[in-house]
């Protein structure tokens, strides 16, 4: 019996807020027995549990019809158990009131003939025994409403307030059930119930095909009834869209269980059907059903794309997909124009048709043959068992093989060179064991594209091709021609960065290897204002268009077309030269020049505002032609003295060696001077004589004197001229030795010189 739970425990006689009662026991199953044992009950009103979810000795809640009024009296409300926790002789001390803190949502409280508010939500358990309080719907489209109250016990003559001992107060809530009554008749939501449906497809209703309301009645009680059936097709409940219906309720269409089968034909149609509350009187309607044919739409054609050496590629539905408006529905693909550089294949043979699942699993894929060109195309007809979409071509790219610099900065009115960290074919030559050449299809819009010329200030020529190791070889280079003042009309705001800005520009080149296919590119880049007057360049915070690069970019953050000098690489970190160190951009100066642009201008107004800060760019320029013609005429003047002053040097060099070799030209006079000298000179030839030059007779003064000092110091001297053929008709003073005793006969004093007499 206990374990069928048929035991029960009823409390009878009145305690107060707490009991505890006991009864002893004993058990017992012969021979064996327990001993007497005591079971314990305690009883109180905060014992409770689901049957008894209220401390209070009633809270049941009441009842009331949508519209109507209802009484809350003691058999419904009753507090009064709360007197059991004082001692029994204070309990006629106190009294017990009610403090209402969240009113009713779509009624009112009235208590004898004032309504509570917050202002004074207060009544009394007294009032509840003798008159009751009441409450009155609003006749609101409402089913529930709650009241929340507070009830504490309160001294007799003192003010009523809530006690500050929570534990003489109880807080608890106030259920209203609200009876509907169906006094609004049902009304369409929709006011042109429509359906729009493929040929041949079954389509859900749903409530913005299909919607009554009734504010009164739920959705299961509002009932629809087909009169006039569609000509077009039937309805159908879910799980029986064989089988026609033409009963259904608002639940239904709400829960999408309500189909209409489309039979294929082409026409539209209607139904006819009626609904109501089962109260009040029926509505009637017609509903509509357009039918659409069978379509075929695109959703994605991106085309493929292969990079510079790679001539395979597959096709899925990220490059080619379409759709249909009809459900289960199998698309084909039937090529009609194949690829003319290369052919489509599925697996290992040519596809001419293939499905949706073929592109799904990545079966089919284009393989080019021909690497001469750099696109191709192909087209296809999309087919299924109810219509076609024909003439959709798919188009196919090949990309550079090539890392483009991104956010390329290039001064205006300078030739900027284009370096390897900006525009790198690297990798394209090692595959093609080339030299790529760049073709320029669209130049420059604003500028062009020039190769340095090699000589003294030589000009540098505007281009429409170039190899990768001009680009190596920092031979290349970009000069913009842009009039930042007539396009900003203020030349003084533009050389102070007040309304300076940056234009974008690009130029497309076809990129061309040994053995790959050919591809177009395009390299877009920013140009900066330049001022000539002070030589800075004006940088302006714009966001700059990325360069639109085909390949994966490994130049993060090229902030300049010249952040690397010519003999290095591109990851390696260029050493900064001073601002003292700019250097001029004139013929005069052949080597690659580097110019940190100052971004912060100095600002004249007030107080120093300090400007933005502006990344460095860094401008490596190509020489160029000078404007002034004194810089054109000094370097010229200055290569003339350089020439005259090497002949000049030549001359005395040259002069200086015959000299010295005119000792050793000479040979030895031998004791008898009156023998012919001539024939034993080998290096002086036969002389010549010159009509041009006077002959001159030398006539010794004293012949016989060969110790003349005089005579002595000159014998060098006119050993040359003695030297003459013996056919001369110079008459030649031949020097003989003399005796020693012929000396003392020789005057050796010098001789006097007569009037009109020089020595020779």
């Amino acid at each position: 019996m206990v374990k069928a739970g048929i035991i029960l425990y009823e409390h009878t006689e009145p305690v107060g807020w707490a009991a505890t009662d006991s009864f002893i026991f004993t058990a017992f199953s012969p021979p064996a027995s327990l001993p007497p044992h005591t079971f314990t009950i305690y009883i109180s009103y905060d014992n409770t549990g689901p049957e008894h979810r209220t401390v209070l000795l009633a809270n049941s809640g009441a009842v009331v019809a949508e519209g109507s009024r209802v009484t809350i009296d003691k058999s419904k409300l009753d507090a009064s158990n709360l007197l059991g926790k004082l001692p029994e002789e204070e309990r006629h001390s106190y009294e017990i009131w009610y403090g209402v803190t969240i009113l009713p949502h779509y009624g009112t409280i009235v208590v004898g003939e004032r309504n509570l508010t917050r202002e004074k939500p207060n009544f009394s358990q007294f009032i509840l025994n003798k008159y009751g309080i009441t409450y009155v719907h609003d006749d609101s489209e409402t089913t529930s409403d709650i009241f929340h109250f507070d009830v504490w016990l309160n001294h007799k003559g003192k003010p009523t307030q809530r006690p500050q001992d929570t534990d003489l107060m109880v807080s608890e809530s106030f259920n209203i059930t609200v009876t509907p009554v169906n006094d609004q008749p049902p009304f369409f939501k929709t006011q042109a119930p429509g359906l729009r449906v493929v040929k041949g497809d079954s389509v859900a209703l749903g409530p913005e095909n299909l919607q009554v309301e009734d504010l009164d009645t739920l959705p299961e009680d509002i009932h629809y009834t087909v009169i006039s059936k569609p000509k077009n097709g039937f309805l159908a409940l879910e799980g029986s869209l064989n089988e026609s219906t033409v009963t259904f309720t608002q639940a239904d269409v709400n829960a999408g269980k309500v189909y209409f089968v489309q039979d294929g034909h082409p026409t539209s149609g209607i139904f006819y059907f009626s609904v109501t509350d089962g109260f009040h009187h029926p509505l009637y309607k017609l509903f509509n059903l357009e039918v659409d044919n069978v379509t075929i739409t695109v959703v994605n054609n991106t085309g493929l794309s292969l990079v510079q050496g790679q001539t395979t590629v597959t096709l899925t539905l990220q490059h080619l997909a379409a759709v249909t408006n009809k459900k289960n529905m199998t698309i084909k693909y039937h090529v009609t124009s194949p690829p003319s550089h290369g052919r489509l294949m599925i697996m290992d043979e040519v596809a001419i048709c293939f499905d949706q699942d073929d592109l799904r699993l990545g079966k089919v894929s284009y393989h080019m043959t021909d690497l001469s060109s750099s696109q191709d195309s192909f087209e296809l007809a999309l087919l299924t068992a109810e219509s076609n979409l024909t003439n959709q071509e798919v188009n196919i790219t090949v990309k550079p093989l090539i890392h483009l610099g991104d956010h390329v900065r290039i001064a205006d009115g300078v030739p900027v060179k284009l370096r390897k960290d900006v525009l790198d074919a690297t990798e394209l030559a090692s595959i093609s064991a080339s030299d790529p050449i760049f073709e320029i299809i669209i130049p420059p819009k604003h500028g062009k594209l020039v190769k340095a010329a090699y000589g003294l200030g030589g000009p540098s020529q505007a281009v429409q091709s170039f190899s990768f190791t001009d680009i190596e070889q920092g031979r290349v280079a970009i000069e913009e021609h842009i009039n930042f003042t007539a396009i900003y009309d203020n030349a003084t705001a533009v050389r102070q960065n007040v309304t300076a800005n940056v234009l974008n520009d690009s130029f497309v080149f076809l990129l061309k290897a040994t053995n790959v296919q050919p591809a177009k590119g395009e390299f877009v880049y920013v140009v900066l204002p330049y001022d000539p007057k002070t030589g800075k360049h004006i940088i302006a915070e714009t966001p700059v268009q990325p360069t639109r690069n085909p390949s994966v970019d490994r130049m993060p953050d090229a902030v300049s077309s010249m952040n690397h000098p010519s003999h290095t690489h591109p990851t390696t970190r260029p050493h900064r030269i001073p601002p003292k160190t700019r250097s001029r951009h004139r013929w005069g100066n052949h080597t690659r020049s580097r110019s940190t642009i100052s971004t912060a201008p100095k600002s004249t107004l007030g107080k120093h505002d300090e400007p933005p800060r502006n990344p460095p760019v860094r401008v490596e320029s190509l020489p160029r032609p000078a404007s002034d013609p004194l810089l054109i005429i000094l370097p010229f003047l200055a290569c003339l003295l350089l020439i005259v002053i090497l002949v000049v040097l030549t001359l005395v060099f040259r002069h200086r060696r015959e000299k010295r070799a005119q000792p050793a030209m000479i040979p030895d006079i031998p004791e008898n001077s009156g023998e012919d000298i001539i024939p034993h000179s080998p290096y002086l030839g036969q002389p010549e004589r010159s009509l041009t030059v006077p002959s001159v007779v030398v006539t010794p003064l004293t012949p016989r004197c060969p110790v003349n000092p005089v005579l002595e110091a000159m014998h060098s001297a006119a050993l040359v001229p003695a030297m003459a053929p013996p056919d001369s008709p110079l008459l030649l003073c031949t020097w003989t030795p003399v005796d020693h005793a012929s000396t003392h006969q020789c005057s050796p004093a010098t001789p006097t010189l007569r009037q009109n007499q020089y020595w020779v």
